[in-house]
């Protein structure tokens, strides 16, 4: 059964006043406490608010509960005096197109409101929170059930983290000394690396390297939620510092992101073919194999992560192969033009879709880490063959791209010369990294 939360359990005081500084004596819990009483003038009003959801909670009985597994629509308002039928078109109405709830997920939070008093604990009105993002209301008082979604208010605002990649450390480390929140610090994570993926291989990060990212943050009733786009950023590694600014130009017709010379970020393979992963095994002419137990070239680079991480096709392809075999395990390979295939080896499965002769797009999920074939642990091995011949792609020296039309180059350049301004006023507030002798013993 739900918990029932009294009046302190949403309080919030909103006071609309002059104040006048006044001494009151409160004694509360066998403690004397001294505040400062407001004096109203006739123009001025106290509001005490206990609002959530839209309701004046005061005036309730408020009883908050999580959705268990297995749970249908019964198991939460049958407890709450609400009949079969009523259950019946409750969850039919659920599922029309504006309020597209066709199920209920185990995880998920509710709150029954029941009259003030009422020891029958019959409903009058159900929330149920599907994501942050928003809540349905169910409304019980009226001779047929009224459901309504609502969004919750959402911001977005500029900011801006920097730092040094310290020894024995990465981006995730780094960043995560500047958030509260781990959800936060992933999120700005993946949309560095969704920036920098075709320039830094972020497996080769060196202590020294430096970031400076401005971003624009989306928050859900003031709570910081997720990273709505990079805006500008400047990343130095192996002191070859880049910049990165997100441009759409006033026709619509160029759009993504761009160095500042104009030239776009991507290009034509992606530096990894999996996201938040370590490598375990390099590109080497004489690995020692750990089943076969013998000396044998490994002619791909290993990426461990956890089975299930999906794979990325790391350039534009198309399938040339997607089967098992007794080493490979379940592998997809990629024909990328006249000169370049990739191979991505002991996967749990193939995704949906992918077969021989299909076209894929770079960054476009082609499988799924496993560990099939000659594999003791969950990762993708990584193969690269240029011109038939398999070589280290992280050796490889691919061409930049080609800069934007000559026609909207001067819009960029103008667009991008405060935002630059700003990225250079902060470079320079930042410290160059120098071992500290505990480091050097």
């Amino acid at each position: 059964m739900g918990k029932i939360v009294g009046r302190r359990g949403f309080s919030k005081i909103r006071l609309i006043v002059q104040v006048v500084s006044l001494l009151l004596i409160i004694t509360s819990c066998g403690e004397t406490k001294t505040v400062e009483k407001p004096e109203l003038k006739p123009d001025t009003i106290a509001v005490v608010e206990n609002e959530r959801f839209g309701f004046d909670l005061d005036e309730y009985d408020v009883y908050l509960d999580t959705v268990r597994n297995g749970w249908t629509w019964g198991n939460i308002l049958l407890p709450y005096k609400v009949d079969q039928y009523t259950i019946n078109t409750t969850a039919l109405a659920a599922k029309d197109s504006t309020i597209g709830l066709k199920y209920i997920l185990a995880g998920k939070p509710f709150t029954i409101l029941t009259k003030k008093g009422d020891t029958s604990r019959a409903v009058q009105h159900m929330i149920y929170e599907p994501d942050v993002f928003s809540y349905i209301t169910f409304d019980f008082t009226q001779d047929s059930v009224e459901i309504e979604k609502k969004e919750r208010p959402t911001s977005i605002d500029r900011k801006m983290v920097s730092g040094v990649i310290h020894p024995n450390s990465n981006l995730s480390v780094e960043l995560g000394k500047s958030f509260d929140s781990y959800m936060m610090s992933a999120a700005v994570v993946d949309a560095i690396e969704g920036v920098y993926a075709w320039s830094v291989d972020f497996f080769k990060l060196q202590a020294g390297d430096r970031f400076v990212v401005y971003y624009d943050e989306k928050s859900v009733e003031g709570k910081p939620y997720a990273v709505e786009q990079i805006s500008h950023a400047w990343f130095e590694h192996r002191d070859d510092g880049m910049f990165a600014f997100h441009f759409t130009d006033s026709a619509g017709e160029v759009s993504g992101f761009y160095d500042h010379k104009g030239r776009e970020m991507k290009r034509p393979f992606l530096m990894s073919p999996v996201k938040f992963a370590r490598i375990s095994s390099s590109f080497n002419m004489n690995r020692f194999h750990p089943i076969y137990k013998t000396r044998k070239p490994h002619l791909g680079t290993d990426y461990a992560a956890p089975t299930g991480t999906p794979i990325l096709a790391t350039a534009d392809g198309t399938v040339s192969r997607a089967s098992r075999s007794r080493g490979n395990g379940i592998y997809v390979k990629l024909k990328h033009n006249k000169v370049y295939d990739t191979q991505y080896l002991h996967m749990s499965k193939i995704a949906d879709g992918i077969r021989p002769g299909v076209r894929v797009k770079q960054g476009q999920v082609i499988g799924y880490v496993g560990s099939t074939g000659a594999a003791t642990g969950p990762h993708v091995c990584y193969r690269f063959w240029k011109n038939g011949r398999q070589i280290n792609h992280r050796s490889e020296k691919f061409p930049k791209s080609e800069p934007m039309k000559e026609e909207v180059l001067p819009e960029y350049m103008k667009y991008i010369e405060p935002l630059k301004k700003q990225l250079d006023d902060e470079i320079k507030t930042l410290k160059d990294y120098t071992p500290d002798e505990n480091e050097n013993s």
